[in-house]
């Protein structure tokens, strides 16, 4: 979606504001979420909810 808008940087620069860390989540971001839940390391990790969003969660916009 970002990639087809009709000026992809100013839009990714835009949605980058609304997140704490400065930047909307990338795909290899979400995929070491999953690698790590794929791990040995995380074998006693059961019934979780990850919330991966950079934060954004914690800076909704209200009314």
């Amino acid at each position: 979606m970002i990639e087809n808008s009709s000026d992809a940087e100013t839009f990714k620069q835009n949605i980058g504001k609304i997140h704490p860390i400065g930047h909307s989540g990338t795909s290899k971001e979400v995929a070491a979420l999953v690698a790590f839940l794929a791990a040995d390391e995380a074998s006693f990790i059961t019934g979780q909810v990850f919330t991966v969003d950079s934060g954004r969660t914690t800076k909704l916009s209200l009314p």
